[in-house]
């Protein structure tokens, strides 16, 4: 596939501001634009209060509305989809290594399986009741003002403040209902990206693809990009990097993780991941080898 003229996104951090743990955000923005499809290597933890219609998890768009939950697992894609715009925008989350949220079952409860048994069956999305919601928001508030305070004291008071975010969420997914259905917001482009999250592994054609759609090639690019954020290009390579850290957090041999990605040369997958990541696949590997011995 040539490469078009890059949709420019911010490299690899391992999170926001380049913690390996937990970060709690609280987000508010009268006008905001949209963020882009895109996955990490730790949990996202987030509460929608306001302003955005729609979010993309996988395949499927579901609808949002105030005091809503979301558990995103690490490597999900995610993200708000087509060219849009919010007003008075705002959410809280916490990112959250796999480490740290297994740890903070205390022994009594395994967290990412209880996630898990949601998540794995396509379940994201969880009403909050109102009165957890405005507590969370608090609580994520006071986590993002604590992280200035580097005493013993102050990070302790941040673990706290992190297990009663917990404690709540797994009260508001042991509540779950019902699952809530996903939404068509466009269909010919969500079919082009559920055959790509497919095939993304194989060689991949833009004048193929476009065909097999029935579209023109400058119309499946434009329009694509509109939807991801991302070129056609680049989101196949993005998506083969996001695979290729899955792959080597396993312990997966490089050589073999270029190949199972889809690059044909170890240079290539070189090129692709340090763009993607601004580190090398080895370097990554001994960061994850690293944080798991923590």
């Amino acid at each position: 596939m040539s490469s078009p003229t890059a949709v420019q996104h911010p490299s690899y951090t391992a999170m926001g501001h380049g913690r390996h743990d937990y970060e709690p955000c609280y987000f508010f923005d009268e006008l905001a634009g949209s963020f882009g499809y895109h996955c990490h290597d730790f949990y996202e933890l987030y509460i929608h209060f306001g302003g955005a219609d729609n979010y993309c998890v996988d395949n499927n768009v579901y609808p949002l509305q105030p005091n809503q939950l979301m558990i995103i697992p690490p490597f999900c894609l995610h993200g708000f989809i087509g060219d849009v715009h919010f007003h008075n925008y705002e959410r809280a989350y916490v990112y959250v290594s796999s480490r740290v949220l297994q740890n903070a079952g205390c022994g009594q409860i395994d967290l990412p399986r209880l996630f898990g048994s949601y998540t794995d069956k396509g379940q994201y999305q969880f009403i909050m009741l109102e009165e957890d919601a405005a507590i969370c928001k608090r609580l994520v508030q006071e986590m993002v003002a604590g992280l200035h305070d580097d005493t013993p004291m102050g990070r302790y008071a941040n673990q706290v403040r992190l297990m009663s975010y917990l404690h709540i969420l797994c009260q508001t997914v042991s509540r779950a209902q019902k699952k809530v259905e996903p939404i068509a917001v466009n269909d010919a482009m969500q079919e082009v990206l559920v055959y790509i999250n497919d095939h993304f592994t194989q060689p991949q054609q833009l004048s193929d693809l476009a065909r097999r759609f029935g579209m023109s090639v400058s119309l499946l690019s434009h329009e694509f990009v509109r939807f991801t954020g991302r070129s056609v290009y680049d989101y196949v390579l993005y998506r083969r990097v996001q695979l290729a850290k899955e792959l080597i957090t396993s312990g997966m041999q490089l050589n073999d993780v270029a190949y199972q990605c889809g690059f044909n040369d170890y240079s290539n997958f070189l090129r692709a991941f340090r763009r993607f990541s601004d580190m090398s696949p080895s370097a990554y590997r001994k960061l994850s080898q690293s944080l798991a011995q923590q």
